[in-house]
């Protein structure tokens, strides 16, 4: 009789017993004050290539002339890597933004990796 009653005991949902409701915040809640946002400046201000505004470009950031163009000048990366028992690699690319707002990419890469791997 008792393991029948245990047993109706374990398998009945629990009562909650709260006292009184616990406040985890505020009450009355404000969105916080929008800082102010400012554009993109280039860091040198005598820019030759504008009055120092920068604007999203199709190759990254493009410097804005003072007529309202962006530059076209052309950004590339070179890329090196070494490594033990035969690793190798070189990578690089030139990416020239067009004046329509397009863009002309090229990139190369070699890699070699005939190494002896050594499990540890």
């Amino acid at each position: 009789m008792r393991s029948i009653l245990a047993l109706a005991l374990m398998f009945t949902p629990g009562l909650a017993l709260a006292g009184e409701v616990v406040a985890t915040s505020p009450a009355t809640q404000s969105a916080p004050a929008a800082a102010p946002v400012s554009p993109l400046r280039v860091a040198d201000a005598a820019d030759p290539n504008g009055d120092g505004r920068v604007v999203a470009g199709p190759c990254g950031p493009e410097a804005v002339s003072a007529d309202g163009r962006v530059a076209t000048n052309p950004h590339g990366f070179v890329d090196a890597g070494v490594g033990t028992s035969g690793y190798r690699h070189i990578a690089a690319g030139v990416c020239k933004p067009l004046a329509n707002g397009g863009a002309v990419s090229v990139s190369v890469s070699d890699t070699q990796g005939q190494g002896r791997r050594y499990g540890w």
